[in-house]
């Protein structure tokens, strides 16, 4: 395989970027992870099982984490700060608490895909240097990786909603649509800043202080009636907005889904991962050079 890869002559610029938008395609793409599915599979379970391995608290860490955070910003927020949650719900610390909880899940997917996505060639450069190796399973693996760890921090929503006030709504069958765009979304921005990462060694603490301004524009510790009204349109269009307000809409108050809203955030996001799908193959050919 090496030496037929090898043999192949050089593709012009033109004839290169045909072939980009050939793959960059809605089933092209689509076809392409199929055809790597197995090696997917294999670097999700690596992914999610790693994180904790050879901690004392093992997998309990996916627990301890969000649980940290929420103790935290609901105590700033909803007790300090007197905040309330605005949303379809009747308020109160345990709300906010649940309403923060399944923000939070839905940003650590985002904001983890970022992170390491702006990482992950230099932390695999044995895999960068081989040249038949499929290079863009890598970010997509931890998106899918963090997805799976997401659904521990929405599971506590899910019991905690079950055992108190009016239980778990009917609804709650409709919230795993919001993992579609969410993991579009967050795939498309790991191969995005992977190209960045290989050229920028400091691109990680870029990203990192990035994401915490990211954090407090998305309405994730308040409501987006709470932003002043010349503001609010803006924040409106942050992607992570629509697919947080899913996850409360049928979690949380027994809404049905915004379709209009999941599904423009859908279409933008596919087109967000089809375009650094793009970027990325372009680009991954000179990787190991860089490296």
């Amino acid at each position: 395989m090496r030496k037929i890869i090898l043999a192949q002559p050089p593709l012009g610029l033109a004839s290169t970027l045909r072939q980009t938008a050939r793959l960059a395609s809605p089933l092209g793409v689509a076809r392409h992870f199929a055809r790597h599915g197995e090696i997917l599979r294999e670097f999700t379970r690596l992914e999610f099982s790693g994180r904790y391995q050879g901690t004392v608290l093992g997998m309990l860490w996916s627990l301890v984490t969000p649980l940290t955070s929420l103790a935290v910003y609901t105590f700033v927020f909803s007790v300090v700060l007197k905040a309330t949650w605005s949303g379809a719900g009747q308020g109160g610390v345990m709300e906010f608490a649940l309403a923060l909880l399944t923000g939070l899940a839905c940003f650590e997917v985002v904001a983890g895909a970022a992170a390491r996505g702006a990482t992950v060639m230099s932390e695999n450069v044995n895999f960068v240097k081989k040249v038949v190796f499929p290079l863009e399973v890598l970010p997509v693996s931890v998106v899918l990786a963090l997805c799976l760890q997401s659904l521990v921090a929405l599971g506590l929503v899910c019991l905690a909603r079950a055992f108190t006030g009016e239980g778990l709504p009917a609804t709650a069958l409709l919230a795993p649509l919001g993992y579609v765009p969410l993991a579009l979304f967050a795939s498309g921005l790991g191969l995005w800043l992977a190209p960045v990462g290989v050229a920028a060694k400091d691109a990680g603490h870029a990203v990192g202080a990035f994401m915490q301004l990211y954090f407090f524009l998305t309405p994730i510790v308040y409501p987006l009636t709470a932003v002043p009204e010349r503001y609010r349109f803006l924040l409106s269009l942050n992607p992570l907005h629509p697919i947080i307000e899913h996850f409360r809409r049928t979690l949380l108050w027994g809404q049905t889904p915004d379709w209009t809203a999941l599904g423009l955030c859908t279409l933008f996001a596919l087109t967000f991962l089809l375009a650094g799908f793009a970027w990325f193959m372009q680009l991954k050919k000179v990787f190991a050079d860089v490296l």
